[in-house]
């Protein structure tokens, strides 16, 4: 009722006002934003759950084809439901560190586990491209292996993405089937459902949760 009598004073005055569509979402996100990170902290799986939902329907980035660039900088994980042998504990007191650095424009994903970088640790290169309003589509590159001890850098690469392409393609013509692009380059992915200058949340193509904090 408040913000009703504050929208109708306003415009009284002759000042443009935004509609209810674009002004409450705007005042619901922060709220949303702090619960969702207070449930991450509790590793509160239903909260979460819960908030993520919310939040998707606010979600300010409606085609990722569009806004790519958003994605670009440092990101920390806050919570995942994958499963800790692919997403190492933070709290464990190994002192172990993951984040992602994204750059939009070189269409490239360094997933990084930091346990004493540059000594020790592990960057994946991932290649992303938006394929769909709400998906990124993803294709891994190479292994980054760094140790105290000889040898201090080992890099393993991926198969060529032309290379399998080229199989997928044979193995569709010898079943009689039509290649499908997309369906190609999707498979693995992972699908926004929240991004804007702060946060990031996306299920990947196996249905793992993500929510990410930029740093």
């Amino acid at each position: 009722m408040k913000i009703t009598a504050a929208l109708v004073g306003l415009s009284v005055l002759g000042t443009t006002c935004p509609s209810s569509a674009a002004f409450l979402p705007a005042l619901q996100r922060p709220v949303l934003k702090a619960e969702l990170r207070k449930a991450c902290v509790a590793k509160d799986g239903a909260k979460v759950s819960s908030l993520v939902e919310e939040l998707a329907k606010l979600n300010p980035t409606t085609d990722i084809r569009r806004d790519f660039g958003k994605l670009s900088g440092n990101w920390k994980l806050d919570y995942t439901t994958a499963p800790v042998g692919e997403v190492p504990d933070e709290n464990d007191g190994t002192g172990v560190k993951t984040f992602q650095s994204i750059d939009a424009e070189e269409g490239i994903i360094y997933n990084v586990i930091d346990r004493g970088l540059p000594e020790k640790g592990l960057k994946i290169g991932v290649g992303a491209e938006p394929t769909r309003e709400g998906r990124v589509a993803l294709d891994f590159r190479t292994i980054e292996a760094y140790n105290d001890r000889f040898p201090r850098k080992v890099t393993l690469k991926f198969p060529p993405r032309e290379l399998i392409r080229n199989i997928s393609r044979a193995k569709a013509v010898l079943s009689g089937k039509e290649f499908d692009e997309l369906e190609f380059k999707e498979i693995a992915h992972f699908d926004v459902l929240f991004l804007d200058d702060d946060l990031r949340i996306q299920r990947n193509s196996e249905g793992n949760l993500f929510v990410n904090s930029r740093i």
